[in-house]
């Protein structure tokens, strides 16, 4: 057995090397730290710091396998070789083959999902039978570059649904969010930055205002030396009258924004890892500062754990000219191994505005 250390400056020196590292290589050390019988314990408790769901959505995956039959079926139908090549889904006729296999197979998990899904496309969005299901054929065989590349037609119309169902609590703004398809939350966060700063929306050494407790690439990523931003920190510090932590923000710290040096203002909402949403005394005040204050505020909100939070409402639904809204499929569906997540901009906004006004070098 190792023998304990009580020599203060040790702990003082570990410590301090401790505050030098990611937050996930600090994990990682906690986890390598844990004993042998409970490493499997220790590792889903300590491994909160990425929000990995201990269970996964099952009628999805099954609609999605059924489909990936599917598509076999059309690859097939094309043509198909004993070496194990076949063609490629054809769009003619494609919708009657769908109805025919989903006859066939009514009994097979997934099918009433699949079913159900193409009903709503032909009712609520007329769309064409054929071009919808060849869409689908080709994205679950995956054998087209994706076109359009910011993201399907027929897949960007059932998440605008979705996002105005979970983010924007049924009653989104008038007009339409573009969405912009991401390979996860993380790859959503990198593409905002990069894109801010190679449209010139945000320069290097510029004030930004950092919401916290947050996901921590959003602590990291500024200090970075291409961005070096300057980082206001607003603490989700306040206190009942008895000593508990809400978890919400006082009102002087909200008021920050109102500085127009401020361009940018950072949020997960539900924050991570307390998983609060933002009260609506809050919400009420950020409003009235970008209305009133700092009207070319830009606000970048991450709402991926929104849909655990009942009559959600994000800032993308309060403030949707301002707001660039990441939401991930990850948490609420278990898959954080898939990778996939939208960026949303609403199709009035204050980015492109900006932009228009750049100088012709720019």
């Amino acid at each position: 057995m190792k023998k304990k250390t009580n020599n203060p400056a040790i702990t003082k020196s570990y410590a301090k090397k401790m505050e030098t590292i990611s937050p996930f290589e600090l994990k990682n050390k906690l986890i390598n730290m844990a004993d042998e019988s409970i490493k499997k314990i220790a590792h889903t408790m300590l491994n909160a710091g990425r929000g990995n769901p201990n269970w996964i959505a099952t009628e999805p995956r099954e609609a999605f396998f059924l489909l990936g039959q599917f598509g076999l079926c059309e690859c097939r139908h094309a043509f198909s070789l004993k070496e194990g090549i076949a063609g490629i889904p054809q769009k003619a006729g494609i919708a009657a083959r769908f109805e025919a296999f989903l006859k066939e197979n009514e009994k097979a998990p997934g099918a009433n999902l699949l079913k159900e899904g193409y009903n709503y496309m032909l009712m609520e969005h007329a769309a064409d039978p054929d071009t919808l299901i060849h869409e689908w054929a080709e994205s679950v065989i995956g054998d087209q570059y994706p076109v359009p590349d910011r993201i399907l037609h027929f897949t960007e119309l059932i998440v605008q649904d979705y996002l105005a169902q979970e983010m924007c609590d049924r009653r989104p703004p008038k007009g339409t969010f573009d969405l912009f398809a991401t390979e996860g939350g993380t790859a959503a966060m990198c593409y905002l930055f990069d894109s801010l700063q190679e449209n010139f929306l945000l320069n290097q050494g510029d004030a930004i205002a950092l919401m916290i407790p947050v996901f921590t690439p959003y602590i990291e990523i500024p200090e970075l030396r291409r961005y070096q931003f300057d980082v206001t920190e607003i603490s989700a510090d306040q206190m009942t009258p008895d000593g508990l932590h809400t978890w919400q923000y006082k009102d002087e710290d909200i008021d920050k924004l109102k500085d127009p040096r401020i361009k940018a203002l950072f949020i997960t909402n539900p924050s991570n890892p307390p998983s609060y949403a933002l009260s609506r005394e809050t919400t009420e005040r950020i409003i009235n500062i970008v209305k009133n204050d700092n009207p070319n505020l830009m606000i970048i909100t991450d709402d991926v754990y929104g849909t655990f939070i009942p009559h959600f409402r994000s800032l993308m639904a309060e403030l949707p000219h301002n707001t660039l809204c990441v939401y991930s499929f990850s948490k609420y569906f278990g898959a954080t191994g898939w990778r996939t997540a939208v960026i949303a901009l609403h199709e009035d906004n204050i980015y492109d505005k900006m932009i228009a006004r750049l100088s012709e070098e720019q």
